[in-house]
C-alpha cells in the first residue's frame, strides 16, 4: 500500500476514534446516573443550554473554547478532550499495528470498553459488569477468529488469573470488578494477559506510592476526626455500662466511606468480647453527620478494653485504568514484548 494512502487511513482512524471518544464521554457520564445516552440531547450541565454541533467537535472544540461553555462560561473538564484524544490515538495505533484485519475490529470494541470502564472507575470506584462481559465475549469470539492462540492457553491463563485475583480480592488489594475484567481479558489475550497484569501492577504501584504520599496529611486528619467521634461514642457506652469491650479483650470496628457516605460494617464485630451490643446507630449517625468531605475510603477503629487506641483511615485508589493500559499494551504489542523478553533470557 502506498505510504500516502497508509497515512490517510491512519488519519481517518484518528478522526474516527475522536468521534467515538466524544460518544464515550456521554456513556461515562450518563450510564452511572441511569440516563439515556441516545434520546437526551447533549447539553451544558451548568446552564442546561443545548449544544450545537460546533460545540462538540472532538478535541478541538475544547481547545477553541478554552475549556469553557460558550454560553455560560462555566469550566469544562479537560477530561472530555483527554478521552477523545486517547480513543483517537488508540484507534490510530490499532490501524498501524494490524491494518485491515479482524484484530482492528476487535480493537475498536475493546478500546472503547477500556476507556469507558476507566472513566467510570475513576468517578465511581467501580467497573460496570457489562464492560467485563463485553471483554469476555470478545475473548470467547477470539477462540474462533484467532485459532493460532490455542484454547488451552486461554483457559490456563484464565485459571491462573482467577486464583491470583481471588487472593488479591480477599486480602483487599483489588475489587471484584478488577477480577471480572481480567478473567475476560485472559480469554482474549491468553498468556499475554500476564504482560497486561505486570504493566497494570507496576503502574498502579507507582501511582499508589505517589498518591499515598500526597494523601498522608489528609488521611491523618480524617483518622483523628474519626477517633474523636469514636472516643465520645465509646465513653457513652462505658457510662451506660453496656456496649463496650470486656477487660483483657480487644476488637476492631471496620467501616468504609462510599460516595461520601460513611458506614460501619458491623458484621465484622466480634460480639463475644463485648458486654452487650454497642449502640450501632449512634456511631453510624455521628460519622455521617461529621465526616462529609471524604469521597471514598476505609477505616478501622481499634478498641482495647475501655480505650479507643487508634484509628487508621486510608483513601481508596482505582486500579481499573492501569489494568486497561496493560490490556491495551498486551493486545497491541504482546507478542513483541514476549519475544523481546525471551530473547533477553536467551531462550
Amino acid at each position: 500500500m502506498p505510504v500516502v494512502v497508509n497515512i490517510a487511513y491512519a488519519v481517518f482512524a484518528f478522526i474516527f476514534g475522536s468521534i467515538i471518544g466524544s460518544f464515550l464521554n456521554v456513556v461515562i457520564l450518563r450510564t452511572p446516573l441511569k440516563q439515556s445516552i441516545i434520546t437526551e440531547p447533549s447539553h451544558c450541565f451548568s446552564c442546561g443550554h443545548r449544544l450545537a454541533w460546533y460545540d462538540m467537535f472532538p478535541i478541538f472544540s475544547w481547545l477553541f473554547l478554552r475549556g469553557k461553555c460558550r454560553y455560560c462560561k462555566a469550566r469544562i473538564s479537560p477530561r472530555y478532550m483527554i478521552v477523545e484524544a486517547v480513543t483517537a490515538v488508540s484507534y490510530c495505533l490499532a490501524y498501524l499495528v494490524f491494518g485491515f484485519k479482524w484484530e482492528l475490529a476487535f480493537s475498536v470494541v475493546l478500546f472503547a470498553v477500556l476507556v469507558v470502564l476507566s472513566g467510570i472507575d475513576i468517578d465511581h470506584f467501580e467497573i460496570p459488569y457489562w464492560c467485563s462481559i463485553v471483554t469476555a465475549v470478545l475473548g470467547i469470539a477470539s477462540f474462533f477468529v484467532f485459532p493460532d492462540t490455542p484454547w488451552y492457553e486461554r483457559l490456563i491463563a484464565l485459571g491462573v488469573i482467577a486464583v491470583l485475583f481471588v487472593i488479591l480480592v480477599l486480602v483487599g488489594g483489588m475489587g471484584g470488578g478488577d477480577l471480572q475484567l481480567m478473567i475476560g481479558a485472559s480469554l482474549l489475550l491468553g498468556y499475554r494477559v500476564f504482560i497486561a497484569l505486570f504493566i497494570g501492577i507496576v503502574l498502579g504501584a507507582v501511582y499508589g506510592i505517589i498518591k499515598k504520599a500526597h494523601d498522608k496529611k489528609a488521611e491523618n486528619a480524617v483518622s483523628e476526626k474519626i477517633r474523636e467521634l469514636a472516643m465520645d461514642w465509646y465513653q457513652n457506652q462505658l457510662d451506660r455500662d453496656v456496649g463496650y469491650v470486656l477487660d483483657g479483650h480487644d476488637d476492631i470496628i471496620v467501616g468504609s466511606i462510599s460516595e461520601g457516605d460513611p458506614d460501619i460494617e458491623w458484621e465484622f464485630l466480634e460480639e463475644k468480647v463485648w458486654k452487650g451490643l454497642p449502640d450501632k446507630a449512634a456511631l453510624s449517625q455521628a460519622l455521617r453527620d461529621n465526616i462529609t468531605e471524604e469521597r471514598e475510603g476505609g477505616f478501622k477503629i481499634f478498641i482495647k478494653e475501655d480505650l479507643v487506641e487508634k484509628v487508621k483511615y486510608s483513601r481508596r485508589m482505582v486500579f481499573g485504568p492501569f489494568l486497561a493500559v496493560g490490556i491495551s499494551a498486551a493486545w497491541l504489542a504482546g507478542e513483541f514484548i514476549m519475544t523481546w523478553y525471551m530473547t533477553l533470557l536467551g531462550v
